[in-house]
């Protein structure tokens, strides 16, 4: 097997970035998990740091290394934390946590912040791999939102086939989340 050689130019990235930025009209998060896809993490994040409304990674320790190399920028963990206690981490380091299962909405709950926190509350609409079912997510919702210490709640999901144009499964799960946030705010 021939080993493989990617070469990134951050320039061009940069301008991929704003492109998609400019088409989505709105903001826009830098995936840069898995070392950003095995590009570089930090050198991508250094990159787009001036031009990104924030980072996604999956892990705290992604957020770490990104930390310790200067990124200030707001840190989406994509799949929340993985013990109770990498919340004290997600508080230090100012992270954004996703919640994608009731374990972590009660360790998040019971955590004594120090900050407010903006929580990404998570939906299983139809992929199955990780999130609220859409007929527990309310109660989610209403448990982050009675809590004084959370900031905000970003309501999101993740489609199992958007990038198949013509797949029926994105439009299920569409309405599925729709369903599912049914009267909840934003």
């Amino acid at each position: 097997m021939r080993p493989l050689n990617a070469q990134i130019r951050l320039e061009n990235l940069r301008h991929n970035y704003r492109t998609l930025k400019n088409i989505h009209g709105g903001k826009l998060l830098a995936v840069v998990k898995a070392d950003a896809y095995g590009h570089g993490a930090v050198r991508c994040a250094h990159a787009l740091a001036d031009l990104a409304d924030g980072f996604a990674v999956a892990s705290v320790e992604e957020a770490v290394q990104l930390r310790e190399h200067g990124i200030e920028n707001p840190i989406l963990l994509l799949e929340g934390v993985f013990e109770a206690k990498e919340y004290e981490q997600v508080d230090r380091l100012r992270l954004w946590p996703a919640v994608c299962s009731q374990w972590q909405l009660e360790a998040l709950l019971h955590h004594t912040w120090q900050q407010p926190v903006k929580v990404w509350l998570k939906m299983d609409s139809g992929m199955h791999r990780a999130g609220f079912f859409p007929h527990n997510y309310a109660a989610a919702y209403t448990a982050l939102k009675q809590n004084q210490n959370v900031d905000s709640i970003v309501k999101f999901s993740h489609f199992a086939c958007a990038d198949e144009a013509d797949n029926a499964m994105t439009e299920m799960q569409l309405e599925a989340f729709d369903l599912g946030c049914e009267g909840l705010e934003g």
